[in-house]
């Protein structure tokens, strides 16, 4: 493998043109949800519309359908089974999918998301429990048809890469090296966030310890799946996610002072991280 080329530089977004239009900033369909973890899926979706997607779907079993709706009436909703069948839905080809936040565990689902993690033809973004459901599957069984990134907590990628979560040295080692084989992105969660392709890598300087709450990672995973549907390239959208919801994080701790900044929290300061940016 060649040398790593260490990125420093943050990207940004394009001004939005005067005629500018839902239709040019994207749709995420964001899949996850299960019964007493909605919550996680309605986090996803509001950082996904604050931080500019055009449309989003929530992607929610049937019984979780009504929770989805009227706790975000900004996004749409699509009742799933367990075979997540529902995605197969021609309207969704082109939108860029953001799936396992809440979505739980269950043979039908883990064996689809092995699916979807090779099939998808668009950018696809595998957090939490999506992450877990690759676990039964060979790395060279996982070769997919399009862009595809990996957000794991160290206890996640320790399931995923076999490398004990207090070795964050050689968790990022095997992280490159995966990303590289693979072709993937990559994004390390945990103090100084990792970011990298296997030939890139971006270390993060936002972020600090009061966002170890849960639910914070479900807003970065809706904030990266809205930055890749505004056209931003899927290491440069990791870079910019990353970076704003750690900054994000740092300015509710400033001006809260609290042990915890809670995912809406972090919602609600994120568009002055934007503004910083």
């Amino acid at each position: 493998m060649k040398s790593l080329e260490s990125i420093e530089a943050i990207p940004t977004l394009a001004p939005r043109p005067a005629h500018a239009h839902k239709g040019l900033y994207g749709h995420a369909l964001l899949v996850g949800g299960s019964l007493g973890m909605t919550g996680a899926i309605i986090l996803a979706g509001r950082g996904a519309l604050r931080a500019g997607a055009g449309l989003v779907t929530l992607a929610v079993p049937t019984a979780c359908q009504g929770i989805a709706a009227s706790a975000l009436p900004s996004a749409m909703t699509l009742g799933l089974d367990d075979q997540l069948s529902g995605l197969k839905d021609p309207r969704f080809e082109n939108c860029t999918l953001a799936i396992g936040p809440g979505l739980g565990r269950n043979p039908n689902s883990d064996h689809q998301v092995a699916k979807l993690f090779v099939e998808w033809r668009s950018t696809a973004i595998l957090d939490a429990d999506a992450l877990n459901a690759l676990t039964s599957t060979a790395w060279q069984d996982l070769k997919p048809r399009g862009p595809r990134i990996l957000t794991p907590h160290p206890g996640e990628w320790s399931r995923l890469c076999g490398i004990a979560a207090a070795d964050r040295a050689a968790q990022q080692q095997r992280a490159i090296e995966i990303a590289h084989d693979l072709g993937l992105i990559i994004v390390l969660k945990g103090h100084r966030t990792m970011v990298t392709d296997g030939n890139r890598v971006y270390e993060n300087s936002t972020g600090n310890p009061s966002m170890a709450v849960g639910g914070n990672g479900d807003v970065l995973t809706g904030i990266l799946a809205a930055l890749v549907c505004q056209k931003l390239a899927p290491f440069e959208a990791a870079q910019l996610a990353v970076y704003l919801h750690g900054l994000s994080g740092d300015i509710a701790h400033q001006r809260l002072g609290t042990p915890s900044s809670l995912p809406e929290d972090l919602l609600e300061h994120l568009p002055t991280a934007f503004q910083r940016v």
